[in-house]
């Protein structure tokens, strides 16, 4: 049982009693011998009081023990109390989006019949869609970045004082042999490569942790930016002290809100202590400053920075707002190890927008976004010849409101992870002040380019299928992964 649910429902029902008794708070005070301060605090769902007092304001209000700790309420206050007992909804999750509970509750206390009737409409909604409580979490973290427009100061500056604090002038080539070393040294960690040989549904899986002996198991079929990522981000956990996190790569189960922003936070700071803000400024603004679009440009920053497509351009998106003032900016990744599902199903996106407020707006925006990426990656899996294993482009499209789109893609397989079908998207809005700092799309060539005749033509036929991934049996194997490996640790220790 939600604990913020038992002391808020508390409150409510003293303060409709309260009100029905015709008692102001200092009334009350005087009639049941508990302070004002006290019962403020109850009523605001801050306070739940011990049996004595729970028995004081009983007798204030000649109504049995019984009638005030039961959990049930009437009709009219049901909904309210369904929403309040939901798992996501606690104080963690207020307190990141600075929304003061008190004044919450006011809002729930003061017009119970209105909020009761908003409420019951969003959760049937939601029963309709079949809405978890995971969706719920990640659309948290998608408007979390967006209120930050991606971008987070404290975990920059922790970044830079780790940096300079364990790699000095060897920042600007770590190497996850680096980071292992980091790991094991200074937060006591052991590091093990595997094939998970006897736990068949895991062997695609990037990582397995096993928090009791602080235990990183990762695929030895990594290769060097994957592990690069991976060993960082453990280094983003600890340096954060990050205590609520996934410990599987994939996700298996989505537990709670700590979890995905945590997740999400320890992510940021591989991302940030490996591609260097400073040095990645100066390579976008020499990139925008060409006068002609060039791949090449792309897969040099991938061999500069040893970085992984998906770590490279989730960066520059961390950066766009912030240094370059490109405020809507999107990142979408399709990833599917099978050929059938890929493009059916987006394994992440964000979406900044210039505003929240028009829900046509962002809605109209966001589909036509993922429209663009579709058909810029079937472009680049199907028609485009390259010698290259790794494939990009860039086209500028415009949506249906009229924005015109510069839109960045690359496409990279995975064979070591049996991903033929992997690909990161980034995008963007080009006003026209953004327009003056981008030289290339002046270009009258990259206006007319074979992929926008293809977007053209291929657009209205992409279609999005949402295909939901089947984790019950992976999640079981974990867990007798986890059991084994602590049951070995006791074996092998001195008794």
């Amino acid at each position: 049982m939600n604990q913020n649910y038992i002391k808020v429902i508390f409150g409510i029902k003293i303060k409709k009693l309260r009100e029905e008794s015709g008692l102001s708070l200092k009334e009350l005070s005087a009639k049941s011998r508990i302070s004002l301060s006290y019962l403020n605090e109850i009523e605001n769902g801050k306070k739940y009081p011990n049996p004595d007092k729970i028995t004081q304001l009983a007798n204030a209000f000649e109504v049995t023990y019984d009638q005030l700790v039961t959990l049930k309420v009437n009709k009219e206050l049901t909904p309210i109390a369904n929403f309040l007992n939901l798992d996501f909804i606690n104080d963690e999750l207020l307190e990141t989006f600075g929304i003061d509970k008190t004044a919450l509750l006011s809002i729930l206390l003061n017009a119970p019949l209105k909020v009761s009737a908003f409420i019951n409409a969003v959760l049937e909604i939601g029963r309709n869609y079949q809405f978890e409580a995971k969706h719920f979490y990640f659309l948290c973290l998608r408007a979390y970045q967006e209120l930050n427009e991606n971008y987070f100061d404290e975990i920059e500056e922790a970044v830079d004082k780790l940096r300079d604090e364990h790699f000095g002038e060897h920042a600007a080539n770590l190497s996850s042999a680096m980071y292992q070393h980091l790991l094991e040294k200074e937060f006591g960690y052991k590091l093990n490569a595997t094939d998970f040989k006897n736990y068949a549904t895991l062997k695609n899986l990037r990582s397995v942790f096993i928090p009791e002996h602080k235990l990183l198991l990762y695929n030895s079929k990594l290769t060097e930016q994957q592990k690069l990522f991976l060993f960082a981000k453990e280094i983003g956990f600890e340096e954060l002290q990050l205590k609520k996190r996934p410990y599987t790569t994939s996700w298996l189960k989505v537990e709670s809100f700590d979890h995905v922003i945590n997740n999400f936070k320890a992510s940021y700071f591989a991302q940030a202590l490996h591609i260097e803000r400073e040095a990645l400024t100066d390579d976008l603004e020499n990139f925008f400053k060409q006068h002609k679009f060039r791949s090449s440009v792309i897969l040099n920053l991938l061999e500069k920075y040893n970085s992984s497509p998906e770590m490279l351009f989730t960066r520059i998106t961390n950066l766009l707002p912030k240094v370059f003032g490109i405020s809507e900016v999107f990142f979408i990744r399709y990833s599917s190890k099978e050929a059938e599902r890929n493009l059916k199903e987006i394994s992440k996106e964000m979406h900044l927008m210039k505003t929240t407020s028009n829900l046509d707006y962002a809605r109209v925006e966001q589909s036509f976004r993922r429209e663009i990426t579709r058909v810029v990656v079937r472009y680049l899996n199907e028609e485009l010849e390259s010698k290259e294993t790794v494939k990009t482009a860039a086209f500028i499209s415009q949506s249906p409101s009229g924005n015109e789109y510069l839109t960045i893609s690359i496409l990279m397989p995975m064979p070591e992870l049996n991903n033929k079908n992997n690909s990161v998207t980034i995008g963007f809005v080009l006003t026209d002040a953004v327009k003056k700092k981008i030289n290339f799309i002046s270009d009258t060539k990259f206006k007319s380019t074979e992929l926008q005749q293809y977007f053209d033509t291929r657009r209205k036929a992409s279609k999005t299928e949402v295909t939901k991934p089947e984790t019950e049996s992976i999640h079981e194997e974990y867990e007798k992964l986890r059991k084994d490996t602590i049951e070995h640790f006791i074996t092998k220790s001195p008794n």
